[in-house]
């Protein structure tokens, strides 16, 4: 008998079965020693990390039967489940010869990692392969038992059975411990009968996860074979963490509570391992917490965990002062200034960072179809939708990009100032659209349109609907899981009160500002008002980059992973040197003397004389003639919106400006009798320009920064 197999046969849960004279014993055997052959292989990627053979399955099977209240009580499947458990959890690191060449070909994705990325990132090949296939190790148990089920079947059947196997049951027990803990709750069982024996699943997986955390120590981390392996930079924290911890039994029984507790001992001499075992503690004491809320919600008894929460932290320092002092950020005060203006410098821009996440989950989401089965017969079509609901008193930005999983709402979404984006989970994937969102914390944006956010969102990859409430000033959240049917994609749901009043209750605005701050990427944006039971639809006329881009001023060589240009605005104008390059429209300045607007190119003043504060001011007029008005007022009289009338008929918009032009005139109604700018009347205006004189007239602010050289004025595209 092999030396590792003996000392498997000697834990405490191996001695149980033979004291019953369990029927699973001769099974069990054999697993024994297929492991005991087949583990070795994880040394072919893994061989600079700590032990993962059969050592470390003994010590885990230790752990997790000295974690449990009364053994005597738990089923012969059960107590086989835990030496299978330990025997296995790790077999998702073996790594064939002909696997191996399929990853770093990149012909075998492992978690959709790339090997060319990953080799990239960390220009080691042997760290590649391994940072391939660790994140995903235990979802591969699946694939290894699988496999092992087909060649060695006897030692998953129960006994006397030809056809009732639990090596399903052993692949998911496998694979939780590599897992979010809630996802115990959500794939395991906790009441499963196979023939006569009872099968608690998710509280072997509890009992594998504490007791994969507990084996820490030298044991599995000799010296010598850290001497040899001379293992550098993350591996090297990792070995000496280990050395750290002198005792290896772990587990106490406190005499005055009755509560078993987790004892860690040992001296540390350097602080930037210390600080790992303290995070590596705090990930033990969410895991103790998880796993005993859990096992109180078991009906039977003898699947409670009589655990203390929290470990019992006996590591002394040596060389330096250690106290528990965190570094602490507040809540409020953080969301504050990054959700804010501070920012962003006008509340608006918010939509502008929730459009910009829609686009990048549609382009995701558009590479993702072209080789995803789903599209194969259906050509994927991305849209984004803002939907302004007037009866429902919300307003909802939608998209059908790629979603978000639950793994990527808890580990990035949720998580404030972390990318899903710039993380290994996206970047080693390798694709080819580059999102901009890099910084996680975009989303917070939306909290300057509205005091409470819903966010709903399904994953291309799951049947599930999440749904998250937010308020802006709490760090709480409501997260529920729903079942009904969602295109991909996600929504976010805002106030329409706060929202509309952000873009000064004008639907017009909204679609300008969207044409001002994006392109064309063949994603159509569209609006959709909804008000007293009635739907209008407004198209956002976005221009197209080769349009933009005939004109402009590349900053890519300049900007390091930044895509930029320099133009003076969105229609195609660099340089700005008249008025009416600015906007498009013809322009004209008030020449006082003679009480008359003048052409601009008449007029003799350059636009460099109008810039005050690096700002230029005027105001543009809508001119409607005489046999546009009727059709204006009826429009205007369904409507009861002026931008809105104006859209339903043809007409001109021109430019006015004097340099000595008081703010007032800017916006406002004018009616007969009114001055326009200085002398100039109503009545003049509507005899220069034929504009109807009994038609409903107004003044529109226009507002832009000018950046004046030696040479000429330079318009950035920044209109407020």
């Amino acid at each position: 008998m092999k030396y590792m197999t003996k000392l498997m046969n000697q834990t405490k849960v191996y001695k149980l079965l033979e004291k019953r004279e369990s029927v699973f014993l001769n099974q069990v055997k054999d697993a024994i020693n297929i492991a005991d052959d087949m583990l070795p292989q994880i040394n072919n990627v893994f061989n600079t990390y700590t032990i993962h053979g059969m050592k470390h399955s003994i010590n885990v099977a230790e752990y997790m039967f000295d974690l449990i209240e009364n053994a005597e009580e738990m089923s012969d499947l059960e107590l086989v489940m835990i030496i299978y458990a330990a025997l296995f959890h790790d077999s998702g690191m073996i790594v064939s010869d002909d696997e191996m060449v399929g990853i770093k070909d990149d012909k075998i994705l492992l978690g959709n990692r790339r090997y060319s990325k990953v080799l990239e990132k960390y220009k080691n090949e042997k760290i590649a392969l391994q940072e391939c296939v660790r994140p995903v190790h235990g979802s591969r148990v699946n694939e290894f038992i699988e496999h092992l089920m087909k060649d060695n079947r006897k030692i998953f059947l129960i006994p006397e059975t030809t056809n009732i196997s639990f090596h399903k049951e052993l692949a998911l027990i496998c694979q939780a411990h590599n897992e979010d803990f809630s996802w115990i709750a959500n794939n395991l069982k906790y009441d499963t009968v196979k023939n006569q024996y009872y099968l608690n699943e998710q509280f072997i997986a509890v009992l594998l996860r504490i007791g994969d955390y507990l084996d820490i120590d030298e044991q599995r981390a000799p010296l010598y074979l850290y001497k040899y392996l001379k293992p550098n930079d993350y591996s090297n924290l990792e070995w000496q963490q280990h050395f750290v911890i002198e005792n290896y039994n772990k587990i106490y029984i406190n005499e005055n509570t009755g509560l078993k507790e987790i004892v860690f001992q040992g001296q540390s001499d350097t602080p930037s391992v210390h600080r790992k075992l303290l995070k590596y503690f705090d990930g033990i004491n969410s895991e103790l917490l998880n796993a005993v809320s859990l096992c109180e919600k078991y009906e039977k008894k003898r699947y409670m965990l009589n655990l203390k929460t929290n470990i019992i932290n006996k590591i002394y320092t040596t060389g330096f002062s250690f106290s528990d002092f965190k570094l602490s950020l507040d809540y409020n005060a953080v969301t504050n200034l990054l959700m804010g203006e501070h920012i962003y410098g006008n509340k608006k821009y918010g939509l502008r960072e929730i459009i910009q996440n829609s686009i990048d989950a549609c382009k995701t989401m558009q590479e993702t179809a072209e080789t995803h089965p789903d599209f194969r017969l259906q050509k994927y079509e991305p849209f984004i939708r803002i939907v302004i609901d007037k009866d429902r008193n919300q307003v909802t930005i939608l998209d059908n990009g790629s979603g978000m999983s639950v793994d990527i709402l808890k580990k990035y979404f949720l998580n404030v100032g972390v990318s899903y984006y710039k993380s290994d989970d996206y970047v080693l994937q390798g694709r080819k659209y580059s999102p901009i969102g890099h910084y996680g914390i975009g989303f917070l944006a939306c909290f300057m349109l509205s005091d409470t956010v819903e966010v709903i969102t399904r994953h291309f990859e799951e049947n599930k609907v999440t749904r998250i409430e937010f308020e802006k000033s709490s760090e709480y959240i409501c997260l529920t899981y729903e079942d009904k049917y969602k295109v991909q994609g996600t929504e976010i749901v805002l106030e329409y009160e706060q929202f509309m009043e952000t873009f000064e209750n004008n639907y017009n605005g909204i679609v300008r500002f969207i044409e001002n701050n994006f392109l064309n990427c063949e994603i159509p944006i569209r609006i959709v008002i909804q008000e007293n039971g009635q739907t209008e639809e407004k198209n956002c006329n976005l221009m197209k980059i080769k349009t933009v881009l005939e004109n402009c001023i590349y900053l890519n060589d300049y900007l390091n992973g930044v895509e930029a240009y320099i133009s003076c605005n969105y229609r195609d104008i660099n340089f700005a040197d008249k008025l009416e390059d600015l906007n498009g429209n013809k322009s004209y300045f008030y020449d006082s003397d003679n009480n008359r607007l003048v052409v601009e190119s008449d007029s003799g003043i350059n636009i460099r004389d109008c810039v005050k504060d690096e700002e230029i001011n005027f105001f543009s007029v809508p001119i409607i003639g005489y046999d546009e008005a009727e059709e204006f007022e009826k429009a205007y009289d369904v409507l009861e919106d002026f931008e809105q009338a104006l859209d339903k008929i043809d007409y001109e918009t021109i430019n006015i400006l004097s340099i000595d032009c008081d703010e007032e005139q800017f916006e406002r109604e004018i009616e007969d009798g009114d001055m326009i700018i200085g002398d100039y009347t109503f009545e003049d205006f509507c005899e220069q320009f034929e504009h109807c004189d009994t038609v409903q007239t107004h003044t529109f602010k226009e507002k832009y920064f000018i950046i004046c050289n030696n040479t000429f004025p330079i318009c950035r595209t920044i209109e407020y």
